[in-house]
């Protein structure tokens, strides 16, 4: 790994009271923590001590916007409370996770509306396994379009996860940063399976029936380009037919259906 801190700008050093303990976020500390721990497992319970909160949890999926799809994930929870989770498959249904792959934006988890009676559900059951009530969020997403979410909970007091959240959400924001892009690189690989705009849209009226003239006229487009960009987009997914593409697209995450 390559020396941690260089050309980067130093944060002021924060503090506030969370569970009875004066909690300072180092930083630079936490990107030696990235860069030079060995296990992401390992790591990411480091910057859980480091930055003084109950849990910590990063969860990215590998080629699209689906969390559930290809998914890559390291959390500080108890094994209960995994256990739980899965089996009530509250994946489905968890409004944090649902709201961290559709935001471009850093969340508190009072934001979060809640919809329906399992929703609720879910969060008082996370509260009884020590999650939260207390949490934050943050959006991440790669040059490439890997997409990531680093949440924080903690259970002291409202007032003091205020002034922590403040304080500190600069200084989180690019340790999300940094872990993302070292999972981009040590996990995913520093290639990656990217289609354009334009090609994602050409795929998703093919999902709906439309042809490349039908295409070339919603897009405002010709129909030669309309099916150079399909051309383009079944070369890189390795398919023969534009059918074909739209399944894997949408298998990887590509497409929403």
């Amino acid at each position: 790994m390559a020396e941690h801190g260089a050309g980067l700008p130093t944060f002021a050093v924060h503090y506030v009271m969370a569970g009875g303990l004066d909690i300072e976020i180092r930083q630079e500390e936490a990107f030696s923590i990235i860069e030079e721990t060995p296990e992401m497992e390992t790591a990411v319970m480091r910057l859980r001590d480091l930055i003084g909160v109950d849990h910590l949890v990063y969860h990215s999926s590998r080629l699209g916007v689906s969390p559930s799809v290809d998914p890559y994930i390291q959390l500080t929870y108890p094994a209960s409370w995994i256990k739980r989770y899965l089996e009530r498959g509250y994946v489905d249904i968890d409004p944090v996770l649902r709201e961290g792959f559709l935001r471009a934006l850093p969340f508190d988890w009072s934001e979060v509306k809640v919809e329906s009676p399992e929703e609720v559900e879910l969060l008082m059951d996370a509260i009884a396994h020590g999650v939260g009530p207390n949490g934050l969020s943050i959006p991440l997403r790669s040059k490439q379009g890997h997409r990531g979410l680093l949440s924080l909970t903690h259970s002291g007091e409202r007032e003091a996860w205020d002034r922590f959240r403040e304080a500190n959400l600069a200084a989180l924001i690019e340790i999300g940063n940094r872990l993302h892009r070292r999972v981009i690189a040590d996990v995913f690989g520093e290639s990656h399976l990217h289609l354009t705009e334009r090609e994602l849209e050409c795929l998703h009226w093919v999902s709906l029936g439309k042809d490349a003239g039908d295409i070339a006229a919603i897009l405002s487009i010709s129909p030669h380009t309309a099916r150079d960009y399909l051309k383009s987009a079944r070369h890189k997914l390795d398919c023969v037919t534009s059918a074909q593409a739209v399944t894997k697209a949408v298998k990887l995450g590509l497409l929403i259906p």
